[in-house]
């Protein structure tokens, strides 16, 4: 029988021998169109789209297997800028969107405000969601929202730096940071966890939104922090140390 769970922002289906992990965000006001507050293109969007729930699945161990866009924008010109960028984003993992891809658009309204929504779901045998007393939670990435927000940002964490991060033998859990900022998902972690944290200084904002998942905290082993500097580029903060519950 198929049971149901919840992990952070995830749904997740367990049968007996392995786990669909679900996935899904929103955009709204932000895109090309004459009323969106922030302005940006469409294939930027999808990218920034595609990456947020990508990078929930693939934080726990899972292997992305479709991806659904349900746009409230036209095909064309919109539609496919952002299913472009969706695309590009999904080939980063070196996924096959021709058959991982599916969606709906808005054809029968004149749209002038752009908004978006996106599901991926995953699969995984073993879930990689659970850290240990001693671990290091460390921050790659900085928090950034709306416009300060680019694909070429250096300080930005990425999918390719999530699915390195998630091969490191050490790395326990990888919890991406969105619009309610570093300090509340830390908190979050420590209650699943049953766990305290002592705190290390560190000049991040801990309550600033990251947006589009502009930065991740991960836990890990003490001997991973060199090993994980060598593969990546954005910003390491270290916060801190896990201890058990007193």
């Amino acid at each position: 029988m198929m049971r149901i769970s919840r992990y952070r922002d995830l749904t997740i289906l367990h049968d007996d021998e392995k786990s669909f992990v679900i996935a899904c965000d929103s955009s709204g006001g932000i895109g090309p169109k004459k009323l969106d507050v922030v302005k940006t293109d469409g294939y930027t969007l999808g990218r920034f789209l595609a990456r947020v729930v990508l990078m929930e699945i693939i934080s726990v161990g899972a292997k992305p297997i479709t991806i659904i866009d349900t746009l409230a924008v036209e095909m064309n010109p919109t539609g496919q800028e952002i299913i472009s960028g969706i695309r590009a984003e999904a080939e980063q993992l070196g996924l096959d969107t021709n058959n991982l891809l599916n969606g709906s658009t808005e054809e029968n309204m004149p749209v002038q405000q752009t908004g978006v929504g996106i599901t991926a779901i995953g699969e995984v045998s073993n879930l990689e969601c659970e850290s240990s007393p001693g671990d290091q939670v460390i921050c790659i990435g900085v928090p950034k929202v709306g416009n300060e927000v680019s694909l070429e940002d250096p300080e930005i964490c990425n999918l390719p730096v999530v699915q390195e991060l998630r091969e490191i033998v050490g790395v326990h859990e990888i919890v991406p940071i969105g619009s309610k900022g570093i300090n509340y998902e830390l908190n979050e972690l420590l209650k699943r966890n049953q766990m305290s944290l002592i705190k290390f200084q560190t000049g991040l904002d801990l309550h600033k939104s990251a947006g589009p998942v502009t930065c991740v905290i991960a836990t890990v082993k003490l001997e991973c922090i060199e090993t994980i500097k060598k593969i990546v580029t954005q910003p390491i903060s270290i916060l801190g140390r896990l201890i058990d519950k007193t």
